[in-house]
């Protein structure tokens, strides 16, 4: 058990949360703004690319763009290996365009694998148009259908238009993304934040923290800070990415569903409570294909630097319930050392998702610490 641990009189477990510096809670709280301000579906990730670019351009000593988007900032190191590699990535749930109605309305389908519980009356940004989801009203239903959650094959988008030519002189096509409307808004107490796109906003906040705070630093081996494309549809720019950098091993950071809520449990769903600092996730799976199990020697090294930090970290495991990027970058070559940090947030792939900014400090800090003792990281092997 971490430092800062112990257990109540109950036997549940209790964490003594260290203080974390206001700089970094403010610095993490001005960039989900900016973030949580853009849009970036899957395959739509341009005005993300491009704020990372600018963001991590003095921080590191290179930054690239690969032919599909996905963005690496190189810290180079002392020494040419262990090659860390840290992931997140900028693409958010969202929608895609595939019908306009005569009268104007917009039919859509996913990008990403969600649930349609939050899609009813939802704002929504249209290829840069604000939209309404839009369906039947409560008081024209019939007892037959009242009961049913409606799909996205029953809701529509209202863009204002009243025909389909009006949307097409608007600049709205099939194929044109669409994204929840939801930027930051913070609650009256504490440094809870929350807002839409939180998966994986967060883990590039952190990404650009941990960059601010190791301005200076040369790491003993190259760090390789990659904002990933695509990985609400299949994990596909991770893939891509770890393929053409080689990392010898990576972590992959995400945002994690809480089970603290009136309507979860921390033993039944997920061991995880918001606030109590980030969560090293030891397995993770969407399916029995997909999927991954933290190796072992990064479950080591990663403890070891929450100890030593005296950070608490919560261990939790996410079976069939959904993967990170680990799933695909543990696969590259002959298999790359790797593991997942979670972020606890609250009301997963909805709106307004929440999170508390001490949990990002506390990741910034852990996995500062961890580059910190990459000279340590010298058993990579399985046993």
């Amino acid at each position: 058990m971490c430092a800062g641990v112990r257990r109540d009189d109950r036997g549940y477990l209790r964490m003594t949360v260290p203080e974390t510096p206001k700089s970094t809670r403010e610095g993490l709280r001005a960039t989900l703004a900016d973030l949580t301000a853009l849009h970036g579906a899957p395959g739509f990730e341009q005005p993300l690319v491009k704020y990372f670019q600018r963001r991590v351009a003095g921080l590191a000593d290179r930054v690239e763009i690969d032919r599909y988007g996905n963005v690496t900032a190189t810290k180079d190191g002392r020494q040419p290996h262990p090659r860390l590699m840290l992931s997140a990535h900028l693409d958010e749930i969202g929608f895609i365009v595939k019908g306009i109605e005569a009268d104007g309305f917009l039919r859509f389908d996913r990008l990403g694998g969600f649930g349609d519980v939050f899609l009813p009356s939802r704002r929504v940004s249209v290829n840069g148009h604000f939209g309404v989801i839009g369906g039947r009203p409560g008081h024209l239903q019939s007892a037959d259908t009242a009961p049913r959650l409606p799909t996205v094959t029953d809701l529509y988008i209202d863009v204002g238009a009243s025909s389909a030519e009006e949307v097409a002189a608007m600049g709205i096509h099939v194929g044109d993304p669409v994204t929840y409307v939801g930027e930051l808004a913070e609650f009256s107490v504490r440094d809870r934040v929350c807002g839409k796109g939180m998966d994986d906003r967060l883990g590039v906040a952190i990404l650009i923290q941990l960059l601010v705070e190791l301005a200076g630093v040369t790491p003993y081996a190259p760090v390789l800070a990659v904002a990933t494309v695509l990985e609400q549809v299949g994990l596909r720019g991770a893939a891509m990415a770890a393929h053409r950098l080689e990392p010898d091993y990576a972590i992959a950071i995400d945002g994690l569903s809480a089970g603290d809520t009136p309507d979860s449990s921390t033993t039944r769903d997920v061991p995880v409570v918001m606030g109590r600092g980030p969560v090293v996730l030891l397995a993770a799976s969407t399916n029995i294909f997909r999927g991954s199990i933290a190796h072992p020697a990064m479950k080591r090294y990663l403890l070891s630097a929450a100890e030593s930090e005296r950070i608490p970290v919560q261990l939790a495991t996410h079976l069939l319930r959904g993967s990170t990027e680990a799933a695909s970058i543990h696969l590259t070559r002959d298999g790359v050392p790797t593991i997942s940090l979670g972020v606890p947030r609250r009301y997963s792939y909805s709106p307004n998702e929440v999170v508390d900014l001490n949990d990002l400090a506390l990741a910034v800090r852990l996995l500062a610490r961890f580059v910190r003792d990459m000279e340590h990281h010298t058993d990579l092997g399985f046993v």
